[in-house]
């Protein structure tokens, strides 16, 4: 068994030490290509302040992202989106993931380019809570088509059409309060809802 751990580890390039730790299982996911699902805190633990994402409304945690494509907001052009810098890298793939798996002509017929926001210090629209853009770690998209209380197959991100888009966000870790509970369709956060 040592000596096949010795092997897999000279393959993938690492220090051949006989020991299927997390160094060697790391290696061996970037020569297989595999990536895992980023699990992130609940909803509950980001507001509780003590997750990962630390405090709401913290400007220090924000870093901006440059669109891959051209997004637009009440129809201004978009230079960037300004989210917590733990998902930079998840919403910049994904929206590079988008790109590709759509081309821009497809995006924008089907609105994947009409930018609702992200980053916002605020509640949510139904309560008292601090909404997840208050820690920059939720994005809303074609929110005209996909206001609040739109429910499939009226929201147009509910479509067979837009499942390959929330395949790509929760690659990536992100939920989509749509495909949970069947409202809000454009939001889509980094936080689990339970």
């Amino acid at each position: 068994m040592k000596t096949d751990i010795i092997a897999i580890q000279k393959h993938v390039g690492v220090e051949a030490d006989g020991i299927m730790g997390p160094v060697t299982v790391k290696a061996i996911r970037r020569k297989l290509g595999i990536e895992p699902t980023p699990v992130w805190p609940t909803q509950a633990e980001v507001r509780s302040g003590r997750s990962i994402f630390g405090r709401a409304g913290c400007e220090a945690n924000l870093v901006s992202v440059l669109p891959p494509y051209p997004l637009y907001y009440e129809g201004s052009p978009v230079r960037s989106i300004r989210v917590h810098r733990l998902i930079a890298k998840h919403v910049q793939a994904a929206l590079e993931e988008v790109l590709a798996t759509y081309g821009q002509e497809a995006i924008h017929r089907l609105g994947l380019d009409v930018y609702g926001g992200s980053y916002n210090y605020r509640a949510t629209s139904s309560g008292s809570a601090l909404s997840m853009h208050a820690w920059g770690i939720a994005l809303d998209f074609a929110p005209a088509a996909n206001a609040l209380h739109y429910k499939a197959p009226r929201a147009t991100l509910s479509r067979p059409e837009c499942a390959p888009w929330w395949q790509i966000w929760e690659k990536h870790g992100a939920v989509s309060l749509g495909r949970e509970c069947d409202y809000d369709w454009m939001h889509l956060q980094f936080a689990a809802l339970r």
